[in-house]
């Protein structure tokens, strides 16, 4: 059982998904912590959102997007906002806990993930208690 307690800031986060199940569910899991989640499905419409609103503190993207890899789309946000925390997330992790294409120190959560492995990864970079 997922015995994760609410403990998000109220922050606003940026989900990046291209799976509407996978998407919704993130969705879920972010309110349910505390979070306000903001999900679109690809980089560009990503991309805009940091543009339109700038109370989002956080970005959640999947590592395998169409168009736009979820490292291209993280490296082109932080050009746009340095230092937003960026969280990945793929299906694709090896044997070291890592996943493809990610640069050393980047965090990455491995799917299917639970809400306390969430919290905890979101708690990390974002300095909450």
């Amino acid at each position: 059982m997922d015995t994760a307690e609410p403990n998000g800031t109220g922050a606003k986060v940026l989900v990046v998904e291209d799976d509407e199940m996978v998407r919704e569910y993130a969705q879920k899991v972010l309110s349910a912590l505390g979070y306000r989640p903001l999900a679109v499905g690809d980089g560009t419409a990503a991309l805009r959102a940091l543009e339109e609103q700038r109370d989002i503190r956080l970005m959640l993207t999947d590592i395998h997007l169409p168009g736009m890899t979820g490292t291209a789309l993280a490296a082109e946000a932080r050009r746009r906002r340095p230092g937003l925390p960026v969280l990945f997330a793929s299906g694709s992790i090896d044997s070291a806990g890592r996943a493809e294409r990610i640069a050393e120190g980047e965090t990455v959560l491995a799917k299917p993930y639970r809400k306390s492995e969430l919290a905890e990864k979101l708690r990390a970079l974002l300095g909450a208690a």
